[in-house]
């Protein structure tokens, strides 16, 4: 699926304001790019915002589409959606660096880890983002990325408290549920008010850091 018309749907004014004078397709160094993400209304808005930054744009909401349209047309970057419908953004990933291996990956996801960035730029994207990222902070990831390496050893990466991957969790089961506190409280095996008192928390710091023995506590009914 490409995308065409930069003003369909916007009287004409693009929703965005005049492209940044750094983060271009020239400065980039790229001509097309590849937006996969399962929310239309996100890919579709930054899709105006790629195009008005000089870049050929196609869109796919999933592993399957995305292929489709990649094997028709290889762009030179792809942004990724790490959690999507069916097959993950990671998969798709491997997939698109077999049919095009100069292609330039960026993965996005609304639940940033470290565990999950290692697995990204391993896996052979050139940084990884959580959302929300705007269309230059995506275009100065691109140009950031080029030349970054993964450290070796757990020391570099120590691996995210029980307390951090039950928040992760935790926002994950919430936003499937969109934003309903009691069907994710239901789905969780939780008593609704423990939740939201979950809810209420601070994400825990990742370990050997400030902050690290921060938990959860233990909410009983």
């Amino acid at each position: 699926m490409s995308f065409s018309d930069p003003n369909s749907g916007h009287d004409g004014v693009l929703p965005y304001p005049s492209p940044s004078e750094v983060c271009t397709s020239e400065t980039v160094g790229a001509e097309s790019i590849l937006l996969v993400d399962d929310t239309v209304v996100l890919r579709e808005r930054m899709a105006v915002a790629m195009q008005s930054r000089g870049f050929r744009v196609s869109m796919a909401g999933n592993y399957d589409e995305a292929v489709a349209v990649f094997s028709q047309s290889p762009t030179d970057l792809a942004v990724l959606d790490l959690r999507m419908p069916g097959r993950s953004g990671l998969d798709l990933l491997r997939r698109l660096l077999e049919i095009k291996p100069d292609c330039r990956i960026l993965m996005l996801s609304g639940f940033g880890s470290i565990p999950a960035s290692i697995d990204a730029v391993r896996a052979g994207a050139v940084n990884f983002l959580s959302k929300p990222a705007d269309t230059d902070d995506i275009l100065s990831a691109f140009i950031r990325g080029e030349g970054q390496n993964v450290p070796e050893g757990g020391l570099a990466f120590p691996a995210p408290s029980l307390a951090r991957n039950e928040w992760e969790h935790i926002h994950r089961v919430l936003s499937d549920c969109g934003n309903n506190i009691s069907e994710a409280a239901r789905r969780l095996g939780i008593h609704r008010r423990s939740l939201q008192r979950k809810l209420r928390k601070r994400a825990p710091e990742d370990p050997k850091t400030p902050g690290a023995d921060e938990v959860f506590e233990d909410d009983e009914d």
